[in-house]
């Protein structure tokens, strides 16, 4: 009998381990199996902002840089792309522009007057006139005044004694938002195209200078005709500024050459505390579309076409810690 009973145990015990077996069996087929991760995206990364909330244009501040190629004289006499000039400024809140060429200093105020032709309130700040040969150039930021303030005094960046990293040094100036929270501080260059990878190598110097300028502002953009692509500068170098202290709004899937050429040369690149401002919202400016223009027409402009990007208008985060931004490229 004792004999039977410890069969009919053994038995009983093999049945229960069987169970058990079965259900963590069944316990391990409905743990779900983890997603693998999406592969990087190099050429057109997903902005880094914090959140998905959509802004209209009243929420934010509108960036953007412009070479307008050789703007003097000749050009500003010409009253079809001036208008058209106008146009494209108004679209801003703030603008940099780049390659003013003129020793009579009339072409700036004269393309002003068009800007504010529809009773639009613009104004602008300029530098002294750069360049290490006898081909000046100026830089100029013109702004809605109705939108933005000036903050501080606009400068040119002092090079350390000894060095001469830039043919035309950066121009810097500060900007806040009027009905808004938003402050930043623009970093404006026209690189020398046959220096073009030591100038943007050189550009983490300017910005560290700005931070210690600016000690209470913590959003900087630097922007402009980098010539950051093609022959220039290559794109996949291990450049100073494609660390991940920085994010390159415009990236290199972009075309920034109103002719038959390809290249990303003019580039928006903001420093990593400037990222949850950043809206998402950045891009190449194509008015020969926007404005029905003929290929002459659009060259007749420039060569360029003027790139933006969207800041929050009433969220400055420079108090909170810094995120973590994936530069692009």
């Amino acid at each position: 009998m004792k004999k039977r009973t410890s069969v009919s145990l053994i038995a009983i015990a093999a049945v229960v381990a069987v169970a058990m077996f079965a259900g963590c069996i069944e316990e391990e087929t409905l743990t779900p199996t983890p997603e693998p991760m999406a592969p990087e995206v190099t050429q057109t990364p997903t902005p880094p902002v914090s959140d998905d909330i959509p802004v209209s244009d009243e929420e934010t501040v509108r960036i953007g840089a412009f070479n307008i190629q050789v703007f003097g004289k000749s050009k500003a006499a010409k009253p079809e792309v001036m208008a058209v000039l106008g146009q494209i400024i108004r679209t801003y809140d703030v603008v940099a522009i780049q390659e003013i060429r003129d020793a009579s200093q009339t072409a700036l105020p004269a393309m002003l007057d068009f800007v504010n032709a529809n009773d639009s309130q613009y104004d602008y700040v300029v530098s002294e006139r750069l360049g290490r040969t006898i081909s000046k150039e100026q830089y100029a930021y013109i702004y809605n005044n109705q939108t933005v303030e000036l903050t501080g005094v606009s400068h040119t960046y002092p090079e350390p004694a000894g060095t001469d990293p830039f043919h035309r040094e950066p121009y810097i100036a500060s900007f806040r938002a009027i009905n808004g929270n938003f402050d930043v501080t623009l970093i404006v260059i026209h690189t020398d195209p046959d220096e073009a990878t030591e100038e943007i190598n050189a550009l983490e110097d300017v910005v560290k200078y700005a931070q210690r300028t600016y000690p209470d502002e913590q959003d900087f953009i630097v922007l402009g005709d980098l010539n950051a692509d093609g022959s220039y500068f290559n794109e996949d170098s291990a450049s100073t500024m494609n660390s991940s202290d920085y994010y390159w709004c415009i990236n290199n899937s972009l075309d920034t050459t109103t002719k038959s050429t390809n290249y990303t040369y003019d580039r928006i690149i903001i420093t990593n505390r400037t990222v949850p401002d950043f809206c998402g919202e950045s891009g190449v400016f194509r008015y020969d579309i926007e404005y029905g223009l003929t290929v002459n027409e659009t060259i007749a402009v420039s060569d360029h076409y003027p790139v933006y990007a969207e800041f929050r208008r009433n969220r400055d985060m420079d108090s909170t810690a810094m995120p973590i931004a994936t530069p692009a490229p």
